[in-house]
């Protein structure tokens, strides 16, 4: 128990000592690299930050080139026309030029394309080259390892001269300066070796030879004008208004020799030693104490564009100096929770007590002495002047009014001895959340507790809240959230209803009455509901899935920047209060997060679930960590306004690298592409050194990309089959803080087409193309057009001879058929029959024909028949009779159909009459005379055209049978006709005999009458 005790003293006095003596270094982060850090040597020679934004570091094995991220190597080699291997020294002129003194192959000056290298052997007095720098005349001073020469604008090398009595032979350089007033100050490493080049000659300076002897190491001047001058063991001296002081720091620069000064435009002094480095800031010394350096000798300081410290030394390559954006108190033990109460006390609790710290240091009083080595889980300061500290042991849970120190554990009566958590809802009534229960104490002393068997059925409490409304919020290890109003639970919430987990780590609430509860799924926004709703009704959640990029997020914090701040799983992160509300109303699903790591000084192993921070009075946040506080001041933490630069490094085209920028920025020129580039790649940085990791960039090619990319950390594009013309490469980067480079930078690129991508191909092609088409489509005409004539003919005559025979066909048809039945079978009409009422028919017979015939031939027979008929058929055309048929020596006609005629009787008389006449004629000349008998009758019938082959119209009926009986009752030479006839005709001219009876076969007796 005795050494416990002599530990936890030891281990006080060493922390009150943390507090009270906060080191200037405590707000820089620092980093290294060497060898084994990419870095191509643990010795760095020089370092300087070139104009075009590059770190640049010499070394034994050539200059590297540095952006942050990746170092590149130059020096000499077949490739290229570099003639240094290693780097002693470097300087950039006003102009640009950058000079590369090496140890052993002189001066190289690169200026674009050119490059031009200064030896012994074009007049310097050596080729080892220890420092390089430019006066107000342009003139460039080398000095080396033998003398000191200086290359005048012109170009010519000048040897300058010393003061009588002064030995120059094997003068060697340590330093060459120039200052505000253009004078050259040289340091040798020559005992008393400190000269300044005044009316055209280097002048010994005697202030110092009272020392007696002392070796010049380092000089500078600072914005004020003062000089400080290194003299090796002898310390630092100031110089200004014509005095001198010798500095007494009570560091390490009162007895190691200073090796490199860089005054920062603040009016910091920053001193490299060979034993480490040390800083003069507001008239206070400050050593660096950090084992990094390994107290190595530091050659050369600088300070970057953003104000980054630089440090070359000769055996742990380089260090950068960041101003952190933390504070970091290391405990060495993990914080679980920090408060800050009315007094302006800082309440620490860890897993080893409880610590208070008070304007800067760290106190003791009766509260952490009761506290010793007991695990703290939360302090709360109450609204009513109490302290509430929840333990992880037999204390259980302990108040602490200023005065007083009381506490509960299950002996009193609470619900156990582990206490998470504990709030005081009014005045000495405490809500006390253990592992094993809920209990409320009471202002009079009593207490109630809440288990399972009170409706609490998830007894772990992680977090407890009084809302606005008086309801008290209390979150549980997997259960959700319980509300409760007056020690009655009125509700619970659980992910069913809309939480993002029932795992609760923190519940808090904002002014607008929202809460905000944090899970191991995400965080859940609960809207400000009334008290008669018992619970919220809307629930917004946000994680992962939503732009959170993390989903176990353990407190979240609202800063008086509008920033929201998180400790989650991930570490420590923030965004814009708008971002995040717009999120999680879902009004947006892009929420810029910023997660801080070690480039922002925090250097610690990160929050844990439980850890419980704080925004104290004073607006700065109290994060606690696993080993320590870190500490943020949004007030005095300042963005890095400074825009990044962007540099194009290499443009590759189908493998072959046509531009080259990485050891010295080109000229910009148009970059031609060749007709049937397939692939052109870009590489490209961003310089900016606050956290190089952080840089994004965006980027459009005119005429291939309407709009500027998304940020992203890419650093090479890629492009394939670009059109013809010019693209316009557009880059911007975006810096750790959202800044954007000023300027774009910029690359044309000229895609050079195929002849048959350019506009005059095309336009010669469609006028070949278009020519050819009306020369072809002319010979085409003119070809269709013969052949047009050439068919018209033939199908005039085919129609000629169409014509022909249709007429024919016609003629045939009509002959064998009456006009209008022919007219309908032309027409597709085909009907079998039609009946007439009213028609008269004819038949005619030849008397005695077979007799006839027998004295003749068959052709003279066929021959006769056809000329009688021929005289019968022209008088039907004549008269309107329709010939039906003839059949051997028979002929068949009739009138009053197809077309009807009222006068078909008469037509036919006169036409029976006409036909004797036929004969008579016929007769005079005949070789065969005839004679002929006619029979008539009038009456109903039916014609028509019978089959679809060999048509032949003819007529049936009664009518048609009567008809033939009167030609077969008929006299050879007179005219038969039936009574029918007679009464059609019995009014007219026409004379008939007195009635005949006759029998008639197949009719029996009918009265029939000659015509006479």
């Amino acid at each position: 128990m005795k050494k416990v005790g002599i530990f936890f003293i030891f281990s006080l006095l060493c922390s009150t000592e943390i507090f009270s003596q906060t080191s200037f270094f405590d707000n820089y982060v620092y980093q290294s690299w060497n060898s084994f850090g990419q870095l191509n040597g643990t010795t760095a020679t020089d370092i300087i930050q070139t104009k075009d934004g590059y770190i640049d570091i010499g070394t034994y094995e050539g200059l590297a080139r540095f952006d942050g991220l990746t170092f590149t190597t130059h020096k000499r080699s077949t490739t290229n026309d570099l003639s240094f291997v290693s780097v002693r020294c470097f300087f950039q002129d006003s102009h640009g030029a950058l000079w590369i003194g090496s140890n052993d192959e002189g001066v190289q000056k690169i200026t674009g394309d050119r490059k031009k290298t200064y030896t012994t052997q074009t007049g310097l007095p050596s080729n080892s080259i220890r420092s390089i720098t430019e006066d107000n005349d342009g003139n460039i001073w080398i000095g080396t390892a033998s003398g000191v020469v200086y290359l005048t604008p012109d170009e010519h090398l000048i040897t300058p001269q010393f003061e009588p009595g002064t030995i120059t032979k094997g003068i060697i350089t340590t330093q060459i300066f120039c200052d505000t007033a253009g004078r050259i100050w040289l340091l040798t490493a020559n005992e008393k070796g400190l000269f300044i080049f005044t009316d055209g000659i280097f002048k010994y300076n005697v202030a110092f030879d009272y020392l007696g002897s002392y070796l010049p190491t380092a000089i500078t001047q600072d914005p004020k004008g003062k000089f400080w001058l290194a003299l090796g063991d002898k310390g630092i001296f100031c110089m200004s208004d014509g005095t001198i002081e010798h500095v007494t720091s009570g560091t390490i620069i009162d007895y190691v020799p200073t090796t490199a000064f860089y005054c920062a435009g603040d009016g910091t002094v920053w001193i490299g030693t060979e034993k480490g480095l040390v800083t003069y800031y507001n008239g206070k010394y400050y050593e660096y104490n950090g084992d990094i350096l390994n107290n190595a000798k530091i050659s050369k300081i600088i300070g970057d564009r953003e104000g980054n410290i630089w440090i070359a030394t000769d055996r742990c390559g380089i260090g950068k100096l960041t101003h952190g954006k933390f504070k970091m108190l290391r405990l060495g033990v993990p914080v679980n929770t920090i408060c800050n109460d009315s007094d302006g006390n800082y309440w620490i609790g860890t897993d080893n007590g409880l610590r208070c710290i008070k304007d800067d240091e760290e106190i003791t009083n009766e509260l952490t002495e009761f506290a010793k080595g007991v695990r703290i889980r939360d302090v709360t300061a109450t609204e009513y002047g109490n302290i509430l500290v929840s333990c992880y042991s037999k204390y259980g849970q302990i108040k602490y009014d200023g005065k007083k120190i009381t506490n509960w554990t299950v002996n009193e009566g609470i619900s156990g001895n582990k206490v998470r958590v504990a709030i005081e809802t009014k005045p000495d009534e405490f809500y006390i959340g253990t592992t094993t229960g809920l209990s409320i104490v009471h202002a009079n002393g009593s207490i109630r507790n809440f288990k399972q068997a009170d409706g609490l059925d998830n007894e772990y409490i992680m977090a407890l809240l009084k809302d606005i409304n008086d309801i008290v919020w209390i979150g549980t290890d997997g259960g959700g959230i319980y509300l409760m109003k007056d020690e009655k639970i009125i509700a619970r919430i659980t992910s069913d209803d809309g939480l993002a987990g029932n795992v609760i780590f923190k519940i808090t609430q904002e002014a607008d009455g929202s809460v905000w509860v944090t899970s191991g799924s995400g965080i859940t926004r609960c809207r400000r509901f009334s008290e008669t709703d018992y619970k919220p009704t809307i629930y917004e959640t946000l994680n992962s899935e939503n732009g959170l990029q993390t989903d176990a997020v353990f407190q979240i914090l609202a800063d008086n920047t509008n920033n929201l701040w998180m400790t989650s799983n991930r570490g420590i992160c923030s965004g814009k209060f708008s971002d995040i509300q717009n999120a999680a109303e879902g009004k947006t699903r892009d929420i810029s997060i910023k997660f801080y790591n070690k480039s922002d000084g925090l250097d610690s192993g990160g929050p844990t679930s439980t850890s419980k921070s704080i925004i104290d009075v004073y607006g700065r946040i109290w994060f606690a960590m696993i080993d320590g506080v870190a500490i943020y001041d949004p007030i005095k933490v300042k963005e890095n306004q400074v825009t990044p630069l962007i540099q194009i490094e290499t443009v590759t085209v189908d493998d072959v690298v046509v531009l080259d920028n990485r050891f010295y920025p080109q000229e910009s020129s148009a970059i031609t592409l060749q007709p049937g580039t397939k692939r052109v790649e870009i590489t490209f940085t961003g310089l900016s050194f606050d956290a190089p990791e952080r840089i994004m960039f965006t980027h459009k090619l005119t005429n291939f990309e309407d709009d500027f990319s998304a940020p992203s950390p890419g650093r090479t594009l890629s492009y394939t089959n670009l059109s013809p013309g010019k693209h316009t490469l557009l880059l911007n980067a975006i810096n750790g803080d959202g800044f954007y480079s000023k300027q774009a930078e910029t690359v044309l690129f000229v895609q050079k087409p195929y002849i048959y991508q350019m506009p005059a191909f095309w336009i010669i092609s469609v006028i070949t193309i278009l020519g050819s088409v009306i020369l072809l489509f002319y010979l085409k005409q003119r070809a269709i057009m013969k052949e047009n004539l050439k068919l018209e003919s033939m199908v005039l005559q085919r129609t000629a001879e169409l014509n022909l025979e249709r007429e024919k066909s016609d003629e045939l048809l009509r002959a064998i058929l009456p006009n209008e039945i022919a007219d309908e079978l032309k027409d597709g009409i085909h009907s079998i029959g039609q009946n007439y009422n009213d028609v008269t028919i004819l038949f005619a017979d030849i008397v005695n024909f077979t007799k006839t015939s027998s004295d003749y031939s068959a052709n003279e027979i066929v021959s006769a028949l056809n000329d009688l008929f021929t005289l019968f058929d022209v008088r039907a055309q004549k008269m309107g009779v329709e010939k039906i048929k003839t059949i051997g020596d028979a002929y068949m006609a009739t009138c009053g159909l197809p077309s009807l005629n009222e006068k078909h009787a008469l037509i036919m008389v006169e036409y029976a009459k006409g036909m004797i006449e036929d004969v008579r004629q016929y007769n005079h000349t005949a070789k065969i005379p005839f004679n002929i008998r006619i029979g008539l009758n009038s009456g109903p019938v039916t014609a028509g055209v019978i089959g679809k082959t060999k048509f032949i119209y003819d007529v049936w009926g009664n009518t048609v049978n009567v008809a033939s009986r009167m030609e077969t009752a008929a006299e050879a030479g007179h005219i038969r006709v039936s009574e029918t006839v007679y009464k059609h005709l019995q009014d007219s001219d026409i004379k008939f005999s007195s009635p005949m009876e006759c029998n008639i076969k197949g009719k029996g007796l009918m009265t029939t009458y000659d015509i006479l």
